[in-house]
């Protein structure tokens, strides 16, 4: 089991860089919040720069790796950042098994409720967070802005966003077998899903998740 690269980061900037971007700040005001935590910095300039972009011109400045990230790609990588620096035991095993369950959450969520995708992306990359601390989350999220819609999903089993949450965690560990041909039982959530966009989701989850983790 490798470690991920440890950079203390200041959960608090975290949390106020999230809720600018939830809300939709300027460029130049979320720069500023990033430059508050040079460990911060530090990470977004190396993710940026790594091999997973192919960039033939290193990127120096935080405005500039903003600009070329985009506000969703930025937002997915602090909630990851925010995952990784809350979890007890953040080697590379927990880290890929949490984003794969945020990119096959994703994935269900775009041919299941479109309008929810990146919900779904962010209940899947706290899920881990929410096995630790339990109800205690709710408040970190709240301070961040996050909407109720996806505090619910992560603490209520009941509501959508719960219910996919479940099936997903369901069809990951059948993943392999699905795509090996077996007959499996699956929540009857992905009923409305075929065989073969299962297993696109499943396969798109698992690619999303190694390159991503290859940049860390």
């Amino acid at each position: 089991m490798s470690s991920i690269e440890k950079l203390e980061l200041k959960r608090e900037v975290l949390l106020k860089l999230i809720k600018a971007l939830l809300e939709g700040e300027e460029l130049d005001e979320i720069a500023k919040i990033i430059s508050m935590d040079p460990n911060l910095s530090a990470k977004l300039l190396k993710f940026i720069n790594s091999p997973y972009f192919g960039l033939k011109k290193e990127i120096k400045s935080i405005v500039q790796a903003i600009a070329y990230l985009g506000y969703r790609n930025l937002k997915d990588y602090v909630f990851l950042l925010l995952t990784s620096s809350m979890l007890k035991n953040a080697n590379k095993d927990e880290i890929k098994r949490t984003l794969k369950l945020a990119y096959l959450m994703r994935e269900l969520a775009k041919r299941l409720m479109p309008e929810h995708d990146d919900e779904a992306y962010m209940v899947g990359i706290l899920e881990q967070v929410r096995e630790e601390i339990g109800e205690e989350i709710r408040e970190i999220l709240e301070k961040a802005g996050v909407s109720e819609y996806v505090v619910n999903g992560l603490l209520n089993p009941e509501s959508k966003l719960g219910k996919l949450k479940e099936a997903a965690k369901r069809l990951l560990e059948e993943c392999d077998r699905l795509n090996e041909g077996a007959e499996v039982e699956l929540p009857p959530e992905l009923s409305l899903l075929s065989r073969e966009e299962l297993i696109e989701s499943c396969l798109v989850a698992e690619d999303s998740a190694q390159s991503i983790l290859a940049t860390l």
